[in-house]
């Protein structure tokens, strides 16, 4: 395991970043997702989608297909406790933001802040110039602490996902200076 990044923040959280390589990695990381998304999710999209797309866009198999094509997970960890993950993949002309996720008791500490400061740096050193992320319309939780990161609205995207279910989102983007 690779520690990515290391972060001192208010007196007790020391963040840092570890890449989801193993297998053994990517079952802890299901744990982890079944634990947050419930949680996060039921109140915005229902149970029966949650459900949905914990089987069909959450399991070992589909996280391993997307190891293999080049995005990264990463878990959040503080003190060597696991409080989140993250993933990202480079595009041809930006980084997407595809998942960002922290425990219940971990958000509204400022920690987004730190790992959207750590995609800039990866989107720098890759000479991407924007960082790009979808995110549901109905998390407003989640909608302010990107646009206090910098990002702007874009378009609406609705897709169907399958189940008779819909991705109704945003799409964000936050230009990033290439030097």
């Amino acid at each position: 395991m690779e520690n990515i990044q290391f972060f001192k923040l208010k007196e007790a959280i020391y963040m840092k970043f570890m890449e989801i390589k193993s297998s053994s990695e990517i079952d802890s990381l299901v744990e982890l997702i079944q634990e947050i998304w419930p949680e996060a999710f039921i109140p915005i999209i229902g149970k029966d989608q949650v459900d949905y797309m914990l089987l069909h866009y959450h399991g070992k198999k589909v996280i391993t297909d997307e190891i293999k094509c080049g995005t990264r997970y990463f878990f959040i960890k503080d003190s060597g406790r696991v409080i989140g993950y993250f993933a990202y993949s480079l595009e041809e002309d930006h980084l997407a933001v595809n998942k960002i996720y922290l425990k219940k008791e971990f958000r509204g500490l400022g920690l987004s802040s730190k790992i959207f400061s750590y995609f800039e740096e990866t989107a720098v050193k890759n000479k991407k110039g924007k960082l790009v992320l979808n995110v549901n319309r109905l998390n407003k939780q989640a909608i302010a602490v990107y646009l206090r990161c910098g990002f702007k609205i874009i378009k609406n995207v609705d897709q169907p996902i399958g189940g008779g279910f819909f991705l109704n989102d945003f799409r964000m983007e936050k230009k990033i200076e290439l030097f």
